[in-house]
């Protein structure tokens, strides 16, 4: 059993109080117009304290310039209080995900942009604290291995959290405005295969060991997939009968049902032979295209092969080796005639978008297939007034 030994001092209301040879001040007083009788600690000998300090102390806390105990735990519950809802970027963003849930389009390029990017250098700031000049360092920071659209995209993703927390009446608005640097030219770049590299990618494919791969790769080229869709496309979602796949949840917020071509029905009849002679995992997966545990792939996860069918095809480096089908599919449909509205069909873009228009402006063939097509259309409102 512990044992307490209590110690007057000259000092009125301060004494020690030592248990099992620890000696602690404390005191005792009562504030001015209060008939409550307060007992403090205030700490060990050990930790400095003594008589004389510990009257001081006492003398600050009966005159109301030091806080009791009690007082000190309840400023810091506040404090602790204030700091877990304070409007930081780190608590904006979470708010932001939570607000925005499933229907956030991109949101794991938007996770890792702000782990690598913002959450070191912004994350326990309030966007109050943030000035120009920090925006300026973070601009030149990226800039030394990323590019512009890289530099463009961190800062409209800050801009986006920061805009969320004004809407959502957590922070105030900044004074200053965010200034987004121009689009990097080389952004709206399309890079499109030749016959000869069209080629070399199909003898890749033939020899590749990853023979799912080769099938994502696949389906990408002849249906001009988004490199994310065929991860997400389930069984469910094919149609062999009727000659229809659906794409659910694609970047224009809706679903796409598209109709098979006889290319694309072998790819997903290969596929589904290729997955019955899977591990079980794999074989039961309600996903066309799943990983090895039968889970949907993350797409991050397999671009090195992506990458790696590319360099074996002898495809430029520079090329994106996903979005070089989308881009070679969009301008040979382009040269072959077919109308800007049919090829922003085939790619899920919305009609008139101008990720569809820049292949036109882009592709000289197409360009002339407007221009012809023009022509055309002037050309037969005379012939019809010849022969009224």
């Amino acid at each position: 059993m512990a044992k307490y030994v209590r110690e007057v001092t000259h000092y009125a209301g301060v004494f020690w109080l030592t248990i099992n040879g620890v000696q602690t001040l404390y005191i005792r007083y009562k504030r001015p117009g209060s008939n409550k009788s307060v007992e403090e600690k205030l700490g060990t000998r050990a930790q400095g304290w003594t008589a004389a300090k510990g009257n001081g102390e006492r003398t600050k806390r009966i005159n109301g310039e030091a806080e009791s105990n009690s007082e000190k735990r309840y400023s810091r519950e506040v404090a602790k209080r204030n700091e877990e809802t304070k409007p930081t970027i780190d608590c904006l963003w979470n708010s932001y995900l939570e607000s925005k849930g499933k229907s956030l389009k991109g949101i794991s390029t938007d996770k890792n942009r702000y782990e690598l990017h913002l959450k070191t250098k912004f994350g326990i700031k309030i966007p109050a604290e943030i000035v120009p000049l920090d925006i300026d360092r973070l601009r030149r920071h990226i800039m030394k291995d990323h590019s512009v659209g890289t530099v463009r995209n961190v800062l409209e993703l800050l801009r986006r959290i920061i805009n969320f927390g004004i809407k959502a009446h957590l922070c105030p608005p900044l004074n200053w405005t965010i200034q987004l640097p121009k689009s990097d030219p080389d952004s709206e770049r399309i890079e499109v295969l030749d016959d000869d590299l069209f080629q070399a990618l199909h003898d890749v494919w033939d020899t590749y060991h990853d023979r799912h791969i080769v099938n994502i790769h696949k389906f990408i080229s002849w249906t001009g997939s988004r490199p994310s869709e065929p991860l997400k496309l389930t069984w469910v979602d094919v149609d062999f009968k009727r000659g229809i796949f659906v794409k659910r949840d694609t970047k224009g917020g809706r679903s796409l049902t598209m109709p098979m071509s006889e290319r694309v029905r072998g790819i997903l009849l290969q596929q589904r032979s290729l997955l019955d002679q899977s591990a079980e995992p794999m074989r039961l997966s309600m996903f066309v295209f799943p990983g090895p545990s039968g889970g949907q792939r993350k797409l991050d996860s397999y671009l090195r092969h992506f990458r790696r069918i590319r360099d074996l095809a002898g495809i430029p480096s520079e090329f994106r080796p996903n979005y070089c089908l989308r881009d070679t599919l969009a301008s040979r449909l382009l040269s072959s005639g077919a109308t800007l509205d049919e090829v922003a069909y085939q790619l899920g873009h919305s009609p008139g978008s101008p990720a569809t228009r820049r292949y036109a402006r882009y592709l000289a063939s197409a360009q002339q297939s407007i221009v012809d097509r023009a022509q055309g259309v002037m050309d037969e409102m005379l012939l019809t007034k010849r022969t009224v």
